[in-house]
């Protein structure tokens, strides 16, 4: 008897705690806070309590995702009761079908402006002080998916608070470290625009980038910095004298440290002005600067051994240029590039054949080069039409225009220039036929037109001759 009421015992007094458990949640529940609408209030709460702002923006009566979120998440008591500890909660609506006191809206529409809220539905999480850490929206999963999210948000936050109070006391590269790990679990926008202030002292202790600090958090800033100076060299390259312009990119140059590539189109732009004002030692010296470029794609590097080059035989020191064309097939064998520029030196000197071969390895190495592929076609048609094989020059075009993976005004370009060459043999009616296929060709009205009108130019041309 002792043992049954012992168990009798243990089995009420689960029950009380049961209950007293129970009936604790419901009266907690019951307490827990609601949405209230009135922005202002919520803030004092905020900071009365110590808790972080839960500001949700929507359109409760035109807005599908909106009223989803509603009926799935926010008006789950659950959900409520859940992050209450954390959160003072506001809805800021926006509706469309009913009416809404002119102050409220224009309060509303105040709050609206300084997040910079755009869509609906949007929950803005920010800490007491107004700063927010989060931007959340509509998700799929029920209220429990959206705790968790919620939690993840204000645990970046929790982690953000104690990083800077950690920063406080640290100096140099660790006080950039600390601070970057403060924000860096935040979306990137919304640390640039909330958080630029910290962003700003992690650039000032990394100036190096020796941790890829300045990089992470200001790199496309300084990229767009950079593409706009480039765009200034060239407006200024072209509308000034050449003296003027190429004092104004040495000052650019020697202030901004450009990317390898962006250093290389800035270098080119001073390669066209030294170029006009005929100073062949500096275009030399220039150019070599230019090929030790670290960072040089193996295609620039091969383009700008090409007009080198052709520099050379300008300036008569076309045995020289052979010379180094050779020595950089042997760095760059199959280069399509160099392979064209050897057709050319050979074509040059009547060494057809020559050119023939040329042109022939450089358009099986330019097969994924439409551009590139073109010319290639175009100066192994002449080579041909120069040696007296004319039928294989039309062939070699005529393949290049039916080839329906090459885009169609390259295609059209192959039949312009058959046309020429039929022209050149009289062949004026088969001609024709091969420029009005190459106004087919093209897609567009305005590659049409543009065909045309070439077209009419070649006709005169032929006309006065």
């Amino acid at each position: 008897m002792l043992i049954e009421r012992s168990i009798l015992s243990c089995f009420i007094l689960n029950i009380v705690v049961l209950i007293a458990a129970s009936t604790s949640f419901e009266a907690n529940r019951c307490c827990a806070a609601e949405w209230t609408e009135d922005i202002n209030a919520a803030v004092e709460q905020a900071a009365a309590t110590d808790k972080d702002l839960m500001i949700l923006y929507t359109g409760s009566d035109w807005c599908p995702p909106c009223k989803l979120l509603d009926k799935e998440v926010l008006s789950q008591e659950q959900f409520i009761f859940e992050v209450d500890p954390h959160y003072v909660l506001v809805k800021l609506d926006f509706p469309r079908q009913t009416e809404q006191e002119p102050e409220i809206a224009k309060r509303n529409a105040e709050w609206a402006q300084r997040f910079g809220i755009e869509g609906f539905p949007t929950i803005v999480l920010t800490d007491v002080a107004l700063k927010p850490y989060a931007f959340l929206g509509y998700e799929e999963g029920g209220f429990q998916n959206y705790l968790a999210t919620v939690e993840e948000a204000r645990q970046l936050r929790v982690a953000r608070d104690e990083k800077l109070k950690q920063s406080v006391a640290a100096e140099g590269s660790e006080k950039a470290k600390l601070l970057d790990e403060a924000i860096g679990g935040m979306k990137p926008d919304l640390a640039r625009v909330y958080y630029a202030d910290v962003i700003e002292q992690i650039i000032e202790l990394d100036p190096k980038d020796e941790r890829g600090l300045r990089t992470k958090w200001n790199g496309q800033a300084e990229a767009e910095i950079r593409k706009m100076m480039l765009a200034d060299m060239l407006m200024v390259s072209r509308i000034e004298k050449p003296s003027q312009a190429l004092k104004f990119i040495d000052e650019v140059l020697a202030e901004v440290e450009f990317p390898d590539q962006q250093k290389f189109e800035a270098l080119q732009i001073k390669l066209s002005l030294i170029r006009q004002l005929q100073q062949p030692e500096q275009v030399n010296a220039l150019m070599d600067e230019m090929l030790a470029i670290e960072g040089l794609t193996d295609d620039s590097r091969q383009r700008l051994l090409v007009k080198r080059l052709l520099l050379m035989v300008g300036a008569g020191q076309k045995e020289q240029a052979a010379a180094q064309l050779e020595a950089a097939l042997k760095q760059f064998p199959g280069s399509p590039w160099l392979l064209l520029a050897k057709g050319d030196l050979e074509e040059a000197d009547e060494n057809f054949e020559q050119a023939i071969s040329a042109y022939t390895l450089a358009q099986n190495s330019a097969k994924s080069n439409p551009d590139l592929l073109i010319d290639i076609v175009g100066a192994k048609a002449d080579a041909l039409f120069g040696s007296d094989q004319r039928a294989d020059a039309l062939q070699t075009l005529d393949n290049f225009a039916e080839n329906t993976r090459m885009p169609p005004d390259l295609r059209a370009e192959a039949l312009l220039h058959k046309s020429m060459l039929m022209r050149d043999m009289g062949r004026t009616r088969q001609a024709r036929l091969a420029e009005n296929r190459a106004i087919e060709i093209n897609e567009s009205a305005r590659e049409k037109a543009e065909t045309q009108k070439v077209i009419e130019k070649l006709r005169e041309k032929f006309r006065a001759d």
